[in-house]
């Protein structure tokens, strides 16, 4: 009898999956609770001392290191704060080379190094679309070597090495701690967007002056998050994918309490869209929410996603025509959006600029450097297209690897197998593609953050139908156990 016993424990040992090291500590659910609440009550405290006891310094003192804390023992936690921040971009800082989404973002790059010591996790690549950011980045530094002017192109290349190191601490803390983790960085995501927009309505600092200059203030279009500065065709892609990642996890998440957040989400964000007067976004978003007709194969096998398209097109017409009247939208914005002159002067400017920096390729076939067209183009802005942008900055071979991660991204999505998360990830990156044909996003935190995202739900989608499928093959109850892993 022993034997056989032993047998069978063997045998279900074997269907077994192992246990898979994480990078956050393991605690007991009631220690991690406890432990939230300190860090809660620890934040409040640095708050009071901020504003009643005029202690500004200190009080941050107070909050980062408590955080920072918290990022090493658990770091989804800090790739938590990193996401809620990211919406607030340049808008809370001290001074403009200083801001909050900067601060938590070097808090996590430190942190992570430090829990490497604690946790030991295998670090792995497993996506070849990694690698070739890594060789962009490596050959935007190898440009440098050429370029006019050194100095300020070492700034430039000094932001896509902390944009790769955060794609990667990205890319690492999802992988290994599995699709909980993911989920709770889109949660993040769309809190920090709705707490910025909302904090920003209420306290009247949204038509907050920029650095770019008075044009976007007189236009009355609405631009900022929390602090002083944020441009507003950043912000409207920066909500626009708020809103894609609310309406995926409005199928994933079974709670009502974030369901609800996310209705709120869906409901209130495209309508901050309208008021930022970003025709590029507007376009790529409704383009993006229309863009499953074009899989017509996929889509009619859906049904119930061709009614939820038409609902959302029905209710977003509704509430348009419901701002507009309202008086919602100010009148620089109104005309922006629906002055088809003025609407075909900024296309023609932005096609003059991608002309000439395509003349310039013939004369500089390596780039001519980020500062090197400003300096020597005929109108000293940047080329509002990504693509673009990095074949007159950093030349044809600079434009074939970024063309390359781009194209190794979409064949990520097309391995996905149908079901929300293809549909998740194929709307980030047709929203970010669309967008980025007439805003220059390389440069920006959340262009490459979400790019990571969808790699990321590539590995754990699959990750996820191998393992409903090990236990489905032992136990017969698919849905169950697809239900618990997602749990």
């Amino acid at each position: 009898m022993l034997p056989e016993y032993l047998d069978q424990i063997y045998e279900d040992e074997l269907y077994a999956e192992p246990v898979e090291q994480t990078m956050d500590i393991q605690l007991s659910s009631v220690m991690n609770i406890l432990m939230i609440g300190v860090w809660v009550c620890i934040c409040l405290i640095g708050l009071a001392v901020i504003f009643w006891g005029k202690s500004t310094l200190f009080g941050i003192y107070i909050i980062g290191i408590s955080t920072f804390l918290g990022m090493v023992i658990k770091p989804t936690f800090g790739l938590c704060l990193m996401m809620m921040a990211l919406p607030t971009a340049a808008g809370v800082g001290i001074w403009y080379m200083f801001s909050l989404e900067r601060g938590v973002g070097i808090l996590l790059a430190i942190s992570f190094l430090l829990n490497l010591l604690l946790s030991r996790p295998r670090l792995q690549i497993r996506n070849k679309a990694m690698w070739i950011h890594i060789g962009f980045v490596m050959w935007v530094t190898i440009s440098v070597l050429w370029a006019t002017y050194f100095r300020l192109e070492v700034v430039r290349v000094f932001t896509q090495v902390q944009l790769l190191t955060l794609a990667l601490i990205i890319y690492w803390i999802i992988t290994i701690n599995g699709i909980k983790t993911f989920y709770w960085s889109l949660r993040s995501y769309i809190l920090g967007t709705l707490g910025s927009v909302v904090l920003t309505l209420i306290t009247g600092t949204a038509m907050a002056a920029t650095t770019t200059g008075g044009r976007e203030v007189a236009e009355g279009r609405y631009m900022a998050t929390v602090g002083a500065f944020t441009d507003p065709n950043m912000l409207a892609a920066i909500m626009g994918l708020a809103v894609f990642s609310a309406v995926y996890l409005l199928f994933q998440d079974k709670s009502k309490f974030w369901r609800g957040l996310y209705l709120v989400a869906i409901l209130l964000l495209p309508l901050m869209i309208l008021r930022t007067g970003s025709r590029g976004a507007l376009i790529a978003f409704i383009f993006t929410i229309t863009s499953p007709l074009l899989f017509a194969r996929q889509t009619l096998r859906r049904p119930a996603l061709i009614a939820i398209l038409l609902l959302v097109t029905l209710i977003a017409s509704v509430v348009t025509a419901f701002l507009v009247e309202a008086g919602g939208l100010t009148m620089g914005v109104l005309s922006r959006l629906t002055d088809v002159e003025y609407a075909k002067q900024g296309l023609a400017f932005r096609m003059l600029l991608v002309k000439e920096g395509i003349s310039s390729i013939a004369k500089y076939p390596l780039g001519m450097s980020f500062y090197g067209w400003r300096a020597m183009g005929a109108t000293g802005l940047v080329v509002h297209n990504d693509f673009f942008m990095v074949l007159v900055a950093y030349g044809i071979p600079g434009a074939a690897l970024f063309a390359l991660y781009i194209v190794m991204v979409t064949a990520t999505v097309h391995r996905i197998l149908l079901g929300p998360t293809k549909i998740f990830t194929r709307a980030v990156l047709i929203f970010l593609l669309v967008n980025g044909l007439s805003l220059l996003q390389m440069y920006d935190k959340f262009f490459w953050v979400f790019l990571v995202l969808v790699l990321v739900a590539q590995e754990l989608d699959q990750r996820n139908r191998s393992q409903t499928a090990m236990l489905a093959e032992k136990f017969g109850n698919v849905d169950y156990y697809s239900n618990y892993i997602l749990e």
